[in-house]
């Protein structure tokens, strides 16, 4: 699955790389423009005696690269020095976490603690994302945001954009911060990418050692390419996946070569498109790995681990590859203890070696490179950094994930930095290449499989970053069941988006179906023409306060119903009070958080309403989980507190979650209750997207009274739910008291599913 996925995202590029060989030595980049000369040894501080240098280099191979921790284990477990490291993709991580001074055991629980499907999904996490942003999710189910401009789609460079990756290596080699010169790091590191524009292998030597791993590793469609100077910079494996001639420039009396790369399929295995494309992968990976082993002589020592079907995707089995790299070392024993040290030797080297311990340094400045159209104030106003103080790089991290959740970035990294002899802070905030301005998509479809089917397709228009504020005008057109045409103006008044003001004007049309007894007796088409001012305040990213006033004018039509009684035109006029707060990990199956909702609404006659009335609604919602299993429970209570609400004020429910087993807004009244709980399974993935098995339980009504407890309708569910691309979809069966029963076919967020 994993596999077939990679595949087909490589392949394009591939192909366009096919025609570069490698060429060896390759001059050196340092990370910005300029170069050093390819050869530069290890320090001279560094004493040898008469022992050869080795060189170790580690070849890409994506889960497959997790071997060469097995092979460093052994090293380590000989007492085999090594000199200097060169890698490519997997092998330039594995090799830069081993070049900062960390151990073949540091690595291995190192990598077993990394999600990696999780940090390959680069959507920032719900939690860091802004309220606003939580929002969209109620309205725009499909996750992608192409850019549009000019009358084009633009799309990004890769399906991933690093960041998550990026965050996860920085954080690894926080003990390196500060050294901008691999030659310094307790071994000497270089890292090999690919130059997307020009097909050359690149030798990575200094700068960030995080965006020199994320480079090397970022495979050609599935990550976007990595900017560092005036270099853009993919995957190594295209162009040199086995970096023989760099370690032996750096330090290689002996190279040990260790070869992961995928072998090529045999015919019988050849028998899909996507076994083709792997076949041409892999075609393109050995051509180059044959090249730089024609470079190994007879002192040097060649490790290739048997890793069998294990893919280049197949993260979930990257700890299988662990000990078949120990074994395919410890069949080179021999030629291995021949390098060996002696005890007290190896303790020197060790003590060369080892991770240099550092504080965090103090700020004495902080640089900001952002290309966007927000203000610098507004990136570092968020950062939460104080120059004179010892930086936090806990809170740092979490600040610049906050950042990453305004979504108006492609990456957010940083580094630690020195100039005129002063430590400092440089924060990259690069722009979206396919922003600032986006289309979402978003659409709802319910059929009952009784002849009844409801849909509504929604398209939003995002222009953002309309100053340096980042101010954002959005225009809406949904089409179905039940139209809208929206706009809306969002002001952000600080650096920190901590106060807004919202203007907004809208159409739209709804349906409300009055029942009886089970009966249907009157549908009413009500049209609102209308706008509305609000103005409050975020609170971090989990919630938010605001007021506002809304002025529609509107047309009642019976469609269903003594036709002939007259329907008037009628006048909305109402102020409210809204506090929001969420924490959910998900809006769809959340597994984790909270969510509360509380409004108030005053209808006047002096603020432009027919009607005299107040309304009060309050949502929560809590996810807890055992395990794979999740409840969900939550409870809506909408209550008109005094006057009576008319037609346009009244409250809908029925449907899946909402009432299950009866039709969908079946029933309308003055108020509602309702509570449930929600429980869900996870069973798996298909294509990556989380399959669950769940139900439900709900008690409640909508009534025009107070009702008595046992007056409330009992209903529940059973469904197969799937997290797909386009949204929350579900196959359900509903049941209510009385026999009441339904089936669903739904696609979209079921009202109750969580509070929205």
């Amino acid at each position: 699955m994993h596999r077939r996925r990679f595949a087909a995202l490589i392949l394009p590029s591939l192909l366009l790389s096919a025609a570069y060989a490698v060429a060896s030595p390759v001059p050196e980049h340092n990370g910005d423009t300029g170069t050093k000369a390819a050869g530069a040894m290890a320090p001279e501080s560094r004493d040898h005696g008469q022992r050869p240098r080795v060189a170790l280099v580690l070849s890409g191979g994506g889960a497959r690269g997790a071997a060469h921790i097995g092979v460093l284990k052994v090293l380590d477990e000989l007492q085999v020095p090594v000199d200097c490291v060169a890698g490519t993709s997997m092998g330039a991580i594995v090799g830069g976490l081993y070049a900062t001074g960390m151990s073949a055991q540091e690595i291995q629980a190192t990598v077993d603690r990394i999600d990696w499907l999780d940090t390959f999904d680069d959507r920032p996490a719900r939690e860091d994302r802004s309220y606003r942003r939580k929002r969209d999710d109620d309205l725009f189910l499909v996750k992608a945001s192409p850019g549009f401009s000019d009358g084009k789609l633009k799309f990004p460079q890769g399906a991933i954009q690093g960041q998550k990756t990026f965050m996860v290596l920085q954080d690894l080699t926080l003990s390196s911060a500060g050294i901008d010169d691999f030659d310094e790091l307790a071994l000497p590191f270089r890292a090999v990418a690919t130059d997307i524009v020009s097909g050359e292998p690149v030798v990575l030597a200094a700068g960030s050692l995080a965006e020199a791993m994320s480079a090397s590793m970022a495979v050609p469609g599935a990550f976007a390419p990595v900017r560092i100077g005036e270099r853009l910079l993919v995957d190594g494996g295209v162009s040199m996946n086995l970096p023989v001639g760099v370690g032996r420039a750096m330090c290689g009396d002996v190279v040990i070569a260790v070869d992961i790369s995928t072998p090529l399929l045999e015919e019988e295995r050849i028998n899909s498109v996507f076994a083709v494309a792997d076949q041409l992968a892999n075609i393109m990976t050995r051509r180059n790995t044959e090249e730089q082993l024609e470079g190994l002589g007879a002192r040097d020592i060649q490790i290739v681990p048997d890793l069998g079907d294990i893919t280049t995707a197949q993260f979930d089995r990257a700890a299988e590859a662990i000990p078949i790299g120990e074994a395919a070392a410890r069949k080179r024993l021999a030629e291995l203890r021949a390098l060996s040290l002696s005890a007290d030797a190896w303790d020197d080297y060790l003590t060369r070696r080892e991770t240099r311990s550092r504080l965090p340094p103090v700020v004495e400045f902080v640089d900001i490179h952002n290309d966007s159209g927000l203000s610098d104030r507004v990136i570092a106003d968020r950062l939460g950094v104080q120059v004179g103080e010892r930086l936090d790089v806990r809170a740092l991290e979490k600040n610049i994930e906050a950042i990453y959740g305004l979504e108006n970035f492609e990456k957010v990294s940083y580094s630690i930095e020195s100039a005129a002899g002063a430590t400092g802070l440089r924060v990259s905030a690069r722009a979206k290449s396919w922003g600032p301005d986006y289309l979402q998509f978003g659409m709802r479809l319910e059929d009952d499989f009784d002849g009844d089917a409801n849909y509504t397709l929604a398209m939003a228009y995002t222009r953002t970053e309309m100053n340096a504020l980042g101010a954002e005008w959005r225009s809406q057109v949904a089409a179905g069941q039940e139209p809208l045409i929206f706009t809306e103006w969002y002001q952000p008044l600080d650096t920190q988006g901590k106060w807004f003001v919202n203007p907004k004007a809208f159409w739209q049309r709804q349906d409300f179906n009055i029942f009886d007894n089970n009966q249907e007796t009157a549908r009413f088409n009500l049209e609102q023409l209308g706008a509305g001012l609000e103005a409050g305040r975020e609170f971090g990213q989990w919630g938010e306060f605001r007021l506002g006033y809304q002025r529609a004018f509107g047309e009642s039509d019976r469609r269903v119903g003594d036709t002939s009684l007259e329907e008037p035109d009628f006048d909305i006029g109402f102020a409210f009070g809204r506090f929001g707060l969420d924490r959910l990990n998900s809006a769809n199956f959340p597994t984790a958080g909270r969510q509360v909702i509380l409004e108030y609404r005053v209808h006047r006659p002096g603020l432009g309403d027919d009607e005299d009335f107040d309304q009060l609604t309050v949502e929560g919602a809590q996810a807890l989980t055992w395990g794979r299993y999740t409840l969900l429970p939550s409870v809506t209570l909408q209550r008109t507190v005094s006057g009576r609400a008319p037609v346009y004020g009244l409250i809908r429910a029925g449907g899946l979650f909402n009432l299950s087993g009866y039709e969908t807004n079946q029933f309308a009244g003055e108020n509602y209750a309702i509570g449930r709980v929600i429980f869900y399974r996870r069973m798996g993935n298909i294509q990556l997207a989380p399959i669950y098995f769940g139900g439900s339980i709900e008690y409640g009504d909508v009534y025009d009274e107070t009702p008595d407890i046992d007056d409330l309708r009992g209903a529940g569910s059973l469904f197969l739910g799937m997290d797909s691309f386009v949204g929350p979809l579900y196959l359900a069966v509903g049941l209510a008291e009385g026999g009441d029963k339904s089936a669903y076919l739904f696609l979209g967020r079921p009202t109750g599913s969580a509070v929205n």
